[in-house]
């Protein structure tokens, strides 16, 4: 369950990335696409402003499949099976913050001396 859960979070930003994307595109064939709204598209502009529509709409789709999908996970409940395995206690006490991102280094200062 955790897997699903994390893997619909995931899915939701790539989904949201690609809709960013395409509204990038869109935003660039803006006038184009005032153009064919408007009914003077020449040819050229007739094309270039079709795809700035079908990416207005891919981009609204991707956004709301996006939102489905963190809405199913936000809304999962989170019980002691699905929340994934504890990391195992080293016996220290101290808690081990990543430095680098890799997980391996971490933070280890003592203020005894002062």
């Amino acid at each position: 369950m955790t897997h699903r859960g994390s893997n619909d979070l995931k899915r939701a930003y790539a989904a949201w990335t690609v809709a960013g994307s395409s509204l990038i595109v869109a935003a660039v064939a803006g006038s184009a696409i005032i153009t064919v709204v408007g009914g003077t598209a020449d040819a050229g502009t007739l094309v270039w402003g079709m795809a700035g529509i079908a990416l207005l709409l891919e981009a609204l789709v991707l956004f709301a499949y996006g939102l489905r999908l963190r809405h199913r996970y936000v809304n999962q409940v989170q019980t002691y099976e699905t929340r994934g395995d504890y990391r195992e206690d080293d016996g220290s006490n101290q808690p081990r913050v990543p430095l680098l991102g890799d997980g391996q280094a971490s933070q280890r200062s003592t203020f005894e001396g002062l």
